[in-house]
């Protein structure tokens, strides 16, 4: 409201506009179908800002001291959500500092922060007990089993670590690969690109603002001169920059770490549109500011409205169960990969029971020996069928290969056909624009992830589908996986075509 008050006019649609583009944000889409802790974050960090927006407008009364009481309120549940919330703090500090420099007024200034502190530990105590050490309500004593599990959980998550879940993150590019998940799949492209100008765009506002005029000799007086819309818009690139920093700098890189500054980056993204439609508004026609304005939307349109139409086609797993059951005799011996889901899955159909089969399992994360691939010769033979639920492990394994050199080449030879294993069927259940007399499948560049399955992909729907099977793993595994079904066709002996 204050960046609305500044730069736009009585019937601007800012707040709207932010709105619109926040709903078209693909990753809050997916993981709001998921109880996760996420979305409870995202909305007490989004209120916790709002409400110190709303501090920084008022005088000192009883109002600002409730609206104080309130935000260490939202703020204590954010904590309480995820100990990560604490990343907002930098923008939240800011903004106290600033309220202080205006008013130079320490006292109630103190006295109202004291409330925020006091009213945000409160508030964690209550509502997230298991992290502290007794049942006293004073007692804010840490749980030192909740210490270890955060020491433990953080050595987990190292280059040098072992645990199967990290494997995928060992090669992955601090800032750029957060920031190529951003842009491709979290908002997609065209809004993505918004996010990245906005922020551009903000941060040479604030440059342009702040400092003034220069002089060749020295800085003019007055060189500080911002108001609130400008310091709200400093908070929010303050939001970004220390959440994306912190998270891209991280050794595990999930999508959803970077979820908290979608609310930012949405909001920076429509100040962006918004005085650029001002700008189109002067130099352009009434029916040609329509016409960009129209093209404009569609144009983002396009990739939310294909990934709601995984939510309209049967869970890839599901799908891959029902062709098990209709294509592949009873008794069989299926395989499925350790720390993956295993299919078929048991349906509500009548005789459509795992226990028609015998399942078989590959312990492929475990760490390449002799001893490992004596095991699974035992298991080739046996299995009838290959089974992959999604590229859970091939995807990280692929991008390891000294650290699995015969699993790397016993993918390498799966998937090439010369294990004794051809592929019969693929299900997928990608984001897709169903068109007539179309088939079209866009593959992002920099896929690297799972690559040893692109050379193979199909295209099974008709119209435009964009291809996400390469994305960080967390974004397609659970809702829209890519399923694999390799059959034997012959027996080799494998410890000699793998090389061990």
């Amino acid at each position: 409201m204050a960046i609305k008050k500044r730069y736009g006019k009585k019937k601007d649609y800012l707040p709207v506009i932010a709105m619109f583009i926040y709903s078209l944000y693909v990753l809050p889409i997916q993981l709001s179908h998921f109880y996760a802790v996420d979305s409870f974050l995202v909305f007490f960090l989004t209120v916790t800002f709002f409400l110190n927006q709303k501090i920084m407008g008022k005088e000192n009364n009883y109002r600002k001291a409730v609206l104080y009481f309130l935000t260490g309120l939202s703020f204590g549940l954010a904590l309480t959500s995820k100990i990560s919330a604490v990343l907002i703090l930098p923008a939240l500090v800011t903004g106290q500092l600033i309220t202080l420099y205006k008013n130079r007024k320490f006292l109630p200034w103190f006295a109202s922060n004291l409330i925020f502190i006091i009213v945000s530990l409160l508030t964690v105590r209550i509502f997230q007990p298991y992290a502290f050490k007794g049942p006293s309500l004073f007692d804010f004593s840490l749980n030192a089993a909740v210490l270890e599990n955060w020491k433990q959980l953080k050595n987990l998550g190292t280059p040098e670590s072992t645990f199967p879940p990290a494997i995928q993150w060992i090669k992955t590019k601090a800032f750029l690969y957060p920031l190529k998940n951003l842009l491709f799949w979290g908002t997609g492209l065209p809004l993505g690109l918004i996010a990245v100008t906005g922020s551009i765009f903000s941060l040479l506002i604030l440059i342009k603002t702040a400092i003034g005029r220069l002089k060749i000799f020295g800085w003019k007086k007055g060189y500080f001169r911002m108001g609130q819309s400008e310091i709200s818009i400093m908070m929010l690139i303050i939001w970004i920059s220390s959440i994306f920093t912190y998270e891209g700098m991280q050794f595990a890189k999930n999508m959803r770490y970077f979820y908290p500054i979608y609310p930012a980056i949405a909001i920076i993204s429509a100040f962006f549109i918004h005085h650029l439609l001002m700008k189109l508004k002067e130099k352009l026609n009434h029916l040609t500011y329509r016409f960009v304005l129209v093209i404009g939307i569609l144009t983002a349109l396009i990739y939310p409205y294909s990934f709601m139409s995984i939510y309209s086609q049967p869970h890839p797993r599901i799908a891959a169960s029902t062709w098990i059951y209709k294509n592949i005799p009873a008794d069989s011996v299926i395989s499925g990969e350790h720390w993956d889901d295993y299919i078929p899955l048991s349906l509500p159909v009548n005789g459509y029971i795992r226990e028609k089969y015998k399942g078989i399992e590959f312990p492929l994360y475990d760490p390449d020996s002799r001893e490992k691939w004596i095991l699974m010769e035992d298991k080739l033979i046996e299995t009838d069928y290959i089974i992959l639920t999604s590229n859970r492990l091939y995807g990280a394994i692929m991008t390891v290969p000294e650290r699995y050199p015969v699993t790397f080449r016993y993918y390498q030879l799966l998937f090439n056909g010369n294990l004794g294993f051809e592929k019969i069927a693929e299900f997928t259940s990608r984001p897709n624009i169903s068109l007539p007399l179309l088939n079209l499948c866009l593959t992002p560049p920099f896929a690297n992830y799972g690559w040893i399955a692109l050379k193979d992909q199909k295209c099974p729907l008709s119209g435009i589908s964009f291809v996400d099977d390469y994305a960080d793993e967390s974004f397609t595994v659970y809702d829209h996986p890519k399923v694999l079904i390799f059959k034997k066709v012959k027996q080799v002996d494998y410890l000699e075509v793998l090389g061990t």
